[in-house]
């Protein structure tokens, strides 16, 4: 069993499921119909990468705050995730990377919850045009310096 395979063997018993890479080395889930994620994994770099499409990104002023608001997510740390737009097929996506050297099982499953829980949180408020989540500042204001952006 090579290492991607074991990796996903292993998360599969962490979420009682049966994981497994596809020919084109690709894990595929169906999270409840609601979001498909692929994971890949990138040996050369020995990291995984968990990734999804969330939604159709809508015209006008929503999207400009929504592609807006993106980017400034992308900047926030802890980050949980970087978020893109795929201009050929005009949807809004997300993904994540995670090392594998040393990495476990539940530290992996924790991860890909934290991804999912991100995701549904964006996809839902992107489709009902709800206020865009923000990520909570951590450690009070402003930095060390005192420097605002």
């Amino acid at each position: 069993m090579d290492r991607f395979a074991q990796i996903l063997y292993d998360l599969g018993q962490e979420l009682e499921i049966e994981l497994f890479p596809d020919a084109n080395r690709i894990c595929q889930l169906n999270y409840k119909d609601n979001l498909h994620i692929q994971i890949h994994y990138d040996e050369p770099k020995e990291q995984i990468m968990i990734g999804t499409f969330l939604c159709d990104v809508p015209p006008g002023k929503y999207r400009e705050k929504l592609l807006a608001a993106t980017l400034a997510s992308n900047h926030e740390y802890p980050r949980r995730g970087i978020f893109a737009y795929s201009e050929r097929n005009n949807q809004l996506t997300f993904f994540t990377y995670a090392p594998t050297k040393g990495i476990r099982s539940d530290e992996l499953s924790k991860q890909l919850n934290q991804f999912i829980e991100t995701a549904l949180l964006w996809k839902e408020a992107v489709e009902n045009g709800k206020p865009l989540p923000t990520t909570p500042k951590t450690g009070g204001e402003g930095s060390i310096f005192d420097l605002k952006p």
